[in-house]
């Protein structure tokens, strides 16, 4: 019997438990005592009766004082129960359980307890110990084995609900609702249940098997009778400690039977009226850490061992603590995102700060660094969902770049894909160590010396280009013939095949230009240093001369490729050569106009072999102060055929390109080769209806066909118009070119190249591939950018529009066509519900801009709406 286990362990405690265990021993024989009749009962009342100095025995008992240990939450259940037992509890001193017990013992009102309380003799309850019927006297809480619950509850009232005739108009019980329970009272019958007012208020339909417990009292009820249940109840239910002391006198006293809502009303209150029940089973559903539920029908309860309710009360520290931490978490981000921009704090503040774990995974699972089974994985995607977010790559760089850990416009898909304009320490340290002690020049005995006043080098290229990797100078002959010379930059004289820069080299595959800056293939100190064909600085370089016949032809017999030096003369802009060669004479600048002339041979003789020229301007967008929230974006057009200079500049390194693929099929080298097949090209009356320039460029370039590379031998390249060609002269930007100058260079020493053919072909596929995917980032940046402008555009004034030359449809039974915004270059798609030809003037404002997505769309309008916008690029069109 329980009973007996706790007289047991009783009796097992120290010497002041005595008094108390023979006292148990005699109400166990039925011997009557002082206090068995009259007294109040439950776990509240024994509160009360230690507080008020029920714990004498206790003090009689006790020889010496101690210090207390730290306070528990059980002590003060415990403190309750054996204070009113009349006996001590290990570890705590006499006073303190007095002073515990005290603080439980706030009497309730004692009119919101119904009468059934008062008529409960204080005695009724039974127990069994052996076949003895045991009468608890005061503050001694009774523990019933199953058989006297059973009886107790046939006695006491109607624990549950078995859809017969228990319930009826009036009734007052709990039901469930939605996983929510409730007290109500029946108001109808219905053919499944019943019509049920609620203590709120609000009516409900409730099906037999949602009624749990009836309470007791019978049908008859007033609904002020269901308002005064539900107003004792949540008075008692809001008494705090009361489960806990009911689970410590459970928990110390060995095994104990499933307790229904009477047993657990009469055990917390000394009653078991309606609303002791009601209070009880509020308490019960409420509970998540002492008590479990055991039994639907009728509701049972079960105290939870000691170590479950240790283990969940940790859990809920950790849950508290882990509340704690989100709220300051919380708190810090929404002050980040509030902060101006120069005032939120960096990524090394973060790192620095108590949230670095927790952002550091933000930030891994941004970048693809995380496996989605780590827990940091799992960290990451919580805190995203909790602040409302997605768990995606780009909802966690956007919540990065709003604290500040990143900056504002940061490029998500570079970061993603490694692609920094920085170099690890020890590529830094390699390039140094080259600028300190240059490696052996294998070339130096041959290279050839064009530093003299003979060949004046010019160097040709974008105000901005920092990486010039070519120049062009003339060799005017005894026999007046001129030769052309294209001086390009030797980086392999500097970067050996294999080393760690090389590699380095081969993994960019490119260097990469960006509106906000370039991403170089090598360290800048190299690249913009002793690489570049700097003006005034002598420079190795590898040069390509060739002599071209009245027609423009390469004549191959005078081709050379020579290892040379160079110190450039001048350093000229394509802006500064156009306007020359309007301002100037031939007199005034014959190199200019001579190089002028042979390229214009040129071009006349590859458009003669069938050359392709795709006459379309591209846009050339710039950004300025990028960190900040509202950067600078310029957009404007840049049209190679439009600028002569571009075009004498092309054409040299065609020919450049040329000459080196015919030398290289001479000797038999493989190089990179690259090639084009013949395209389907409209006929002259197909290309008489659309006009010259921008259209005519979109119908030749949808004719075109893909390139290729090929490493045994030459090809035809058709769009060129050639019969062989290598790109050479971009090596410190172009990974391939680079392979070209160490293969042929190799060969002209007379050493086998460092690949065969096969083995160029696969590191050339590779080189491709990585090519194609930075080129795909490099469009994605841009588009970032031009929504960026659209936007601010749109921002500044919303009447915004822009003039664009409509190019040609796309599906025009849908209206969908093709347009170039003039001025900007940009190319895109857009719907016409009008009727336009190619080459007609259209306009377009902003239709919608996504910057962090880089969608941008532009809408047709009429040119009445055009005449009320601000035209922003008035003065730009096509001809």
């Amino acid at each position: 019997m329980v009973l007996q286990t706790l007289l047991g362990k009783l009796k097992q405690q120290s010497a002041a438990m005595a008094a108390a265990t023979a006292s148990l021993s005699r109400l166990a024989a039925g011997a009557p005592t002082a206090a068995a009749s009259g007294a109040p009962r439950g776990v509240r009342s024994a509160a009360t009766g230690a507080a008020a100095g029920g714990m004498s025995a206790i003090l009689a008992g006790e020889q010496q004082q101690y210090a207390p240990p730290p306070l528990r939450a059980s002590h003060l259940a415990s403190a309750s129960y054996h204070s009113a037992a009349g006996c001590a509890h290990p570890g705590l001193s006499p006073q303190r359980l007095i002073n515990l017990a005290a603080a439980a013992a706030a009497p309730p009102p004692s009119h919101l307890l119904s009468s059934g309380a008062a008529s409960t003799p204080p005695c009724a309850s039974l127990c069994s110990v052996g076949t003895a019927r045991l009468q608890l006297p005061v503050g001694r809480r009774r523990l019933v084995t199953a058989a006297a619950a059973e009886d107790a509850a046939e006695h006491e009232c109607s624990v549950h609900y078995d859809g017969s005739d228990a319930v009826g108009v009036g009734s007052l019980f709990e039901f469930e609702r939605g996983q929510q329970y409730y007290v109500g009272r029946a108001i109808k019958t219905l053919a499944q249940g019943w019509q049920v007012e609620a203590e709120s208020g609000v009516i409900y339909s409730v099906k037999h098997p949602d009624i749990k417990f009836v309470l007791p009292g019978g049908p008859g009820a007033s609904p002020e009778a269901l308002r005064d249940l539900a107003a004792a109840a949540q008075s008692l239910a809001g008494q705090e400690g009361l489960l806990e002391l009911a689970w410590e006198l459970a928990a110390d006293s060995g095994p104990l039977p499933e307790l229904t809502a009477p047993h657990m009303a009469d055990l917390l209150f000394n009653s078991t009226s309606a609303a002791a029940c009601a209070a009880a089973l509020r308490l019960l559903r409420a509970d998540r850490l002492y008590f479990k539920q055991v039994g639907r029908s009728p509701p049972k309860f079960a105290p939870r061992s000691r170590a479950d309710v240790e283990s969940l009360q940790a859990a809920a520290q950790q849950q508290q603590e882990a509340a704690t931490e989100w709220a300051r978490f919380a708190g810090d981000v929404a002050a980040a995102q509030a902060a101006p921009r120069a005032s939120k704090p960096g990524e090394d503040a973060w790192r620095a700060g108590p949230h670095a774990t927790r952002l550091a995974a933000v930030a891994a699972l941004a970048l693809g660094d995380v496996l989605p089974s780590s827990e940091e994985y799992r960290l990451a995607c919580k805190t995203l969902a909790d602040l409302g977010k997605t768990p995606a790559a780009q909802d966690a760089a956007e919540l990065l770049q709003s604290i500040g850990w990143w900056p504002p416009h940061l490029q998500l898909g570079l970061v993603q894909a490694g692609v920094s304009d920085a170099f690890t320490p020890e590529l830094e340290d390699a390039a140094q160590q080259l600028l300190a002690s240059p490696p052996p020049d294998p070339d130096a005995g041959r290279r050839r010396d064009f530093t003299g006043s003979a060949h004046s080098v010019v160097t040709i290229d974008d105000a901005s280009t920092t990486e010039i990797d070519d120049g062009l100078s003339l060799e005017r002959l005894a026999d007046g013939s001129i030769k052309v010379w294209v001086h390009v930059a030797d980086p392999s004289r500097w970067v050996a095949p294999g080393s760690a820069l090389a590699r380095e080299a081969c993994a960019r595959s490119k260097s990469m230009y960006l509106p906000t800056g370039v991403v170089p293939m090598f360290p800048k100190c190299l690249a913009e240093g002793p690489f570049s064909l700097r003006q005034g600085v002598p420079t190795e370089v590898v040069s390509v001369g060739a002599r071209l016949s009245p027609g423009g032809a390469l004549l191959a017999d005078t081709v050379e490729v020579v290892p040379s030096r160079v110190a450039p003369a001048r350093r000229l802009t394509y802006v500064d050569v156009d306007e020359m060669l309007v301002e100037c004479d031939a007199e005034q600048e014959p190199d200019l106009f001579a190089l002028q002339e042979l390229a214009e041979r040129r071009r006349r003789y590859r458009a003669a072999c069938g050359a392709t020229e795709i006459a379309m301007p591209e846009s050339n967008v710039r950004v300025e102060r990028a960190h900040e929230e509202q950067p600078t974006v310029e957009i404007e057009a840049e049209d190679q055929y439009g600028s002569a200079a571009r075009q004498m500049v092309a054409e040299m390194m065609i020919l450049a390109g040329e000459a080196v693929g015919a030398l290289g099929g001479t000797l038999k080298v493989p190089l990179p080769y690259r090639g084009q097949a013949e395209p389907m090209l409209p006929g002259a009356a197909e290309l008489a209806v659309v006009p010259p320039g921008p259209c005519q460029a979109v119908m030749l370039r949808q004719r075109m066909t893909r390139s290729q590379t090929l490493t045994h031998a030459p090809l035809r390249h058709a769009g060129l118009g050639l019969d062989a060609y290598v790109q050479f002269t971009s090596p410190i930007r172009r990974y391939g070119d680079l392979l070209a100058h160490w293969q042929l260079k190799a060969a002209l020493r007379g050493e086998a190249p460092p690949q065969s053919a096969d083995q160029l072909g696969d590191e050339m596929e590779a080189v491709a591939t990585t090519m194609q995917r930075l080129t795909k980032l490099e469009r994605e940046v841009e588009s970032y950018w031009v929504a960026e402008y659209f936007r601010q555009a749109t921002a500044e004034d919303p009447r915004s529009a822009w003039g664009a030359t409509f190019l040609c449809w796309l599906k025009q039974e849908v209206g969908l066509a093709r347009v170039l915004v003039n001025g900007l270059g940009l190319e895109t798609v857009v719907k016409v519900d009008h009727a336009v030809q190619p080459g007609e003037l259209v306009f377009v404002k902003v239709g919608h801009t996504d910057v962090r997505s880089g969608m941008w769309r532009l809408a047709v309008i009429h040119q009445a709406q055009a005449q009320a916008s601000n035209l922003v690029n008035a003065h730009a069109f096509y001809k």
